[in-house]
Formats: C-alpha cells, sequence, structure tokens
C-alpha cells in the first residue's frame, strides 16, 4: 500500500474515537484496533463519518478489512465524499 495523505479534517472525525491515539498525526498504516477502536466505536465512528461527510457507506463496505487501518478507512470514504468534503479546505 503506498502512503496515503491522511486529511487533517479526517483525522479530526477519527481521533475521538481512538483512545489511543492521542494527538499525534495518525498515518496511514496505523491499525486501528491498536489505536482502541473495538465494535461499538465501529457504529459509533460509522454514524459520525455519515454525517460529517454526507454519505452512507454501502453494506459491502462494512467489513473487519475497511476499518483495519486508517488509510482503509480513508480509501474507502474518501471516493464516496464530495470533494470539498474529502481534502482540507
Amino acid at each position: 500500500m503506498t502512503e496515503l495523505d491522511i486529511p487533517e479534517s479526517f483525522q479530526d472525525v477519527l481521533r475521538p474515537h481512538l483512545p489511543y491515539a492521542e494527538s499525534r498525526a495518525l498515518a496511514a498504516a496505523d491499525e486501528l484496533p491498536a489505536l482502541g477502536l473495538d465494535s461499538m466505536g465501529v457504529v459509533q465512528l460509522l454514524a459520525d463519518l455519515e454525517d460529517t461527510y454526507g454519505l452512507e457507506l454501502p453494506d459491502e463496505f462494512l467489513t473487519e478489512q475497511t476499518f483495519e487501518t486508517v488509510g482503509s478507512l480513508w480509501s474507502t470514504v474518501a471516493p464516496l465524499a464530495t470533494p470539498r468534503q474529502a481534502g482540507d479546505e
């Protein structure tokens, strides 16, 4: 996987759901479970992503692989978000 630039706005949505992330920048390879994302957190994060980006993740994207790393989640969300929402303003 090539290194992705993870927009700060996306990190701001993620960080409250990652108790072990602290305030450091998140990298694409960071594993979400290792940062404290659990199954209940996935549900809450999903709701926040859908609200923030005005999208609905299709059921086929709701997999362990999607929520494995910061980069895998961003790679799923970015194409579904509008261009203004997908990156930092």
